[in-house]
């Protein structure tokens, strides 16, 4: 009897884990390309109808980053994401990481696909892409959601020269895009309304190498960063978050709110029309 239970027990066992594998492919969507300006890029569609978000990743990441966090969103949304150029398993051209030229991607990508219009949500040093997009093509932009994305990278790297702490990537690719990321945002330009989450630590978060955090916190840079958004962004949200990480969008402790806090602010938008 103890053998049997055990081999009942093995079976059950063995088909909880294929269903929850069966589970977890479902939510990553199959990775399709679209040749954009003469590259091949990769792009996600995690399914839905209404009006399009369109997922941008941060650096050296791909879209499979929101594969837990698109899909909230697709009960009355349109959900893509899109790889940049330079980052697998988009191709990785010697050129094109200029701010103009990464925004002109998204938009023939848009083209391509048929999308008249859509709500850039982007994450990290998608956020320079995202402004410059919305400045050079107000009339395609729904709305923008900043995910730890509103900051003034050119400003930043001032910083991390002034302080001796600016350093090459050691990937020449990830550094193109870095150094095409050093532009001072055009929020006067942005005509959209736009949601910006900020990540603020109060102390180092890791203890041994706190580098990041005296450039960033401890010398007001980010302080700075809200003040300058909510001052010169038009339609401007911000949302600040002090116990969690770069990664918020998939932290249990805040991905709920995060979600809640989104959809709140495009609803917002659809009730505006």
């Amino acid at each position: 009897m103890t053998i049997r239970r055990s081999a009942v027990a093995v079976a059950i066992a063995a088909s909880l884990a294929l269903v929850t594998a069966a589970l977890a492919q479902s939510a990553r969507p199959p990775d399709q390309f679209v040749t954009v300006n003469g590259i091949k890029l990769h792009y996600l569609d995690w399914g839905g109808r209404g009006d399009v978000l369109l997922f941008l990743s941060g650096l050296g990441d791909d879209v499979h980053r929101f594969d837990r966090f698109a899909p909230n969103f697709v009960d009355q949304y349109h959900a893509i994401g899109f790889t940049r150029r330079g980052a697998e398993p988009s191709e990785k051209p010697p050129t094109g990481y200029d701010q103009p030229t990464l925004a002109n991607d998204i938009r023939v990508l848009m083209d391509v696909k048929g999308i008249r219009r859509a709500t850039l949500i982007g994450h990290s040093i998608a956020g320079a892409e995202m402004t410059t997009f919305a400045a050079s093509y107000p009339d395609r932009v729904t709305a923008l959601v900043y995910l730890d994305a509103a900051y003034d990278y050119g400003r930043s790297y001032e910083l991390a020269l002034a302080g001796g702490l600016a350093k090459l990537n050691p990937d020449p690719t990830l550094e193109a895009v870095s150094r095409g990321a050093r532009v001072h945002p055009n929020y006067a330009r942005v005509s959209a309304p736009a949601l910006a989450f900020f990540v603020l630590y109060d102390t180092p978060p890791d203890p041994t190498n706190d580098l990041a955090f005296r450039l960033l916190d401890a010398s007001g840079y980010k302080r700075e960063q809200i003040d300058q958004f909510r001052k010169t962004v038009k339609h401007a949200r911000v949302i600040e978050w002090h116990d969690t990480n770069h990664m918020f969008f998939d932290d249990p402790k805040h991905v709920d709110d995060t979600v809640r806090i989104v959809r709140d602010f495009l609803a917002h938008l659809a009730d505006g029309r």
